[in-house]
């Protein structure tokens, strides 16, 4: 009796609520996913044989192909690769209409194809490489296997562009009706947490004033997330319940976002010089300057802020405003006897840092609250009438290189099958293209290519048992052919889901659906499976040759081209057009370091110091937009040629960096600097604070180049 009480207690202690809804979080959702994912197969599968298609695993691999857990991703990748499956698809018609009678001809223009997408899947961000990617291998699916009977050509083209279609509507159809998830809400919440952390990590004074930290993860994450939710808000366009309004909202916060990041790493940069010479007047000084931020910031709740929550943080940030700026002139009386050139340099250079904190998170918080006043009552308290746009660059050598082993690739497979003369060699010639179409623009593709081998030769066991036991000796007609298949299916579906596994899944997928008896009516060869089974194992061993030997993602090249990019766009501020956009500065170089450090072997130390060369070069390059936007609105008399000669010895260093050129700039700049304290300061106001900007601007170009590891000069020991 007591056991059986104490069994009933524990019972109503346990905590069903949280492990309920933790289940729901958690494992639910892959669980519908998976339900969702082997639905669309079969009804992929029942229309296909349905309609006598050729081949119905073309259905349903496409079904697994653009089939994601949110919808907006599931019809942006679908939209592409229906683009790129009629390109690949004229293609084919195209070279098979004008060179089937000319191999050598056919093969030239196959392997420039083939390294276009190459080059194009490399360029483009998001879903758009899918669709060259397509564009590549679909020339494969339906060029090579009527090679030799050219007439066929047309029939298999619409028969490929069919089964293809019916996997897309499969996949779109269940993913919108059955649970569906939008993208829009991942966004929101995403966009919360992130709101959130901001405000947390700038409440506590140790998060901008003690020594980095790596295992902070409030201040990691602040420099986290741009790329991957400008991704999310773009495929979210394609959900039918999307608002431009509120993914102009999105924008706008990752363009905030971007530039508090930049401003917050600025500012522990210069703190971090300030402590290494152990200036504890200039730093005391700065942190009274930071208080009122801080102060602002801890009375805030750890909940959801709501509108009237914003609008109260909104006004209170106005009178931190008011109550710095007063701070700031009694401050910088008070050290300016007491410091020297560098320390006032740094000193202007973190006051002014922390007033441009404080405004950008002023237009932050504005620009969210304007969010929540439009989600909530169509309302938005803020006009957007600034269009911002995330700019991407990709560097044109590596997509060159790209190119060339994706044609390079075609013609050793070309090759390989002339001299053997082998029929399955085209399945050869297939799977490297693949291989090098869609791994070439993911972290460690020569680490791909080995899951992707791996789960080819469990897909090939799995599919010989399929295909000499199991299909001919349980099925009888499409319901038992399906329930037969259902659990691997639902097993690829939850593969899908793990990000450790996605390359070994897509492997096992593609093999599977190559090898699987899954014609219309039923016919194996024990010899062609075992010979078409050999031939995509070759063809995927080709593929990671090719990865060997165009391999441009050493840490040694990644940080020289990343260096050599990063100074240009310097070079190219200092004497090229003023309509540069802060945004489009900002967002075009986290592109490209986020591309470089998912895809060059860079290790944790060379990552980080990739990451301050970004800041550094960010930092920089909206100072001298700043001060050349300012120059034109200056009286004559006040602009020096010391500003001029400055602005060409930042160009030079820049463009030729060395020991005696940094030497060079920094004498430069405090000679300009100097000369600019000196000038008699204009009466009026507007003048005035130019003058001023041109005084802080330069100090902060002079403050960034003093440390020694945040420009973008590639050293000997920087990949060690």
């Amino acid at each position: 009796m007591q056991a059986a009480n104490v069994i009933l207690t524990s019972i109503k202690t346990f905590p069903w609520q949280r492990t309920l809804s933790e289940w729901l979080s958690i494992d639910a959702p892959i669980l519908i996913y998976m339900a969702k994912a082997t639905i669309a197969a079969l009804l992929a599968l029942w229309i296909a044989m349905t309609l006598n298609m050729p081949d119905p695993r073309t259905a349903i691999f496409t079904v697994f192909i653009v089939m994601q857990p949110q919808s907006g991703l599931v019809f942006s990748k679908s939209y592409y690769r229906v683009l790129g499956t009629i390109a690949g698809v004229g293609i084919s018609l195209l070279l098979m209409g004008m060179f089937a009678q000319d191999p050598m001809w056919f093969i030239a223009f196959f392997a420039l194809w083939i390294g276009l997408t190459t080059a194009a899947g490399f360029k483009y961000r998001n879903f758009q490489f899918y669709g060259f990617v397509l564009a590549g291998y679909t020339l494969c699916i339906v060029a090579l296997p009527v090679i030799e009977t050219p007439l066929e050509v047309f029939d298999i083209a619409v028969s490929r562009f069919s089964e293809v279609i019916i996997g897309i509507m499969c996949a779109t159809v269940v993913s919108d009706v059955l649970f569906p998830r939008r993208l829009l809400d991942s966004l929101i919440s995403s966009e919360q947490e992130r709101f959130l952390n901001i405000l947390s990590t700038l409440s506590d004074p140790k998060s901008v004033f003690a020594v980095f930290d790596e295992t902070n993860p409030a201040v990691t994450r602040f420099s986290s997330g741009v790329v991957g939710l400008n991704a999310v808000r773009i495929n979210s366009s394609f959900e039918s319940g999307s608002d431009q309004k509120e993914r102009q909202h999105y924008e706008h916060l990752n363009h905030d976002y971007m530039n508090l990041s930049t401003t917050f790493h600025s500012l522990k940069s210069i703190i971090a010089a300030i402590k290494d010479r152990e200036n504890s007047e200039v730093l005391c000084a700065l942190e009274r300057l930071y208080d009122p931020i801080a102060s602002v910031l801890t009375t805030l709740p750890d909940t959801l802020l709501t509108p009237k929550d914003l609008e109260n943080l909104i006004r209170e940030l106005l009178e931190a405003k008011k109550t710095i700026q007063v701070e700031l002139e009694l401050e910088h009386k008070r050290l300016y006897v007491l410091t020297h050139s560098e320390e006032e340099d740094e000193y202007i250079s973190a006051a002014y840092l922390i007033t441009r904190l404080l405004n950008e998170l002023h237009n932050h918080c504005a620009t969210y609250l304007s969010l929540l006043k439009h989600r909530i009552s169509g309302n938005a308290s803020r006009q957007l009438s600034r269009v911002v746009q995330f700019s991407t660059h990709t560097d044109n050598v590596l997509v060159g290189l790209a190119a060339l082993r994706g044609s390079g690739v075609l013609l050793l497979t070309m090759l390989f099958w002339i001299l053997t003369g082998w029929p399955y060699a085209t399945l050869t010639i297939t799977m490297a293209v693949v291989i090098g179409l869609l791994l070439g623009t993911m972290p460690s593709p020569l680490d791909g290519v080995k899951d992707f081998f791996k789960g080819s030769v469990v897909a090939i066991i799995i599919a010989a048992l399929y295909d000499f036991y199991l299909i001919p000796a349980y099925t009888s007609d499409l319901l038992t052919l399906g329930l037969l298949l259902s659990p691997t299916l639902a097993f690829i579906g939850w593969m899908t889901t793990k990000p450790k596994l996605a390359i070994f899944s897509f492997g096992f997928v593609f093999m599977f659906m190559s090898q699987c008896a899954l014609d219309p009516y039923y016919k194996i060869e024990p010899t062609k499976f075992l010979e078409s089974s050999l031939a995509a194992l070759i063809g995927i061993l080709f593929g990671g040759l090719a990865y060997l030997l165009v391999n441009f993602w050493s840490c040694s090249l990644t940080q020289q081209r990343v260096a050599k990019i990063l100074r240009r766009q310097i070079v190219s501020l200092c004497k090229g057009a003023l309509n540069v956009e802060r945004s489009a500065l900002e967002s075009t170089g986290r592109d490209l370091v986020q591309q470089f450090s998912t895809q060059g072997r860079l290790n944790m130390r060379s990552s980080r110091l990739v990451f301050e060369w970004l800041l550094s070069t960010l930092e920089i390059g909206r100072a001298i937009l700043t001060i050349r936007r300012t120059l034109q609105r200056i009286y004559l008399r006040y602009h020096t040629k010391s500003i001029d000669i400055a602005l060409e010895s930042i160009k030079d260093y820049f463009e030729t960096p060395s020991l005696s050129q940094r030497e060079q700039l920094l004498n430069t700049l405090k000679n300009t600097l100097q000369e600019l304290r000196l000038t008699q300061m204009p009466s009026e106001k507007a003048q005035f604070k130019r003058l001023q900007t041109l005084i802080v601007e330069l100090a902060l170009i002079r403050t960034v180049l003093l440390n020694s590891q945040t420009f973008p000069v590639v050293t000997e020991d920087s990949c060690h």
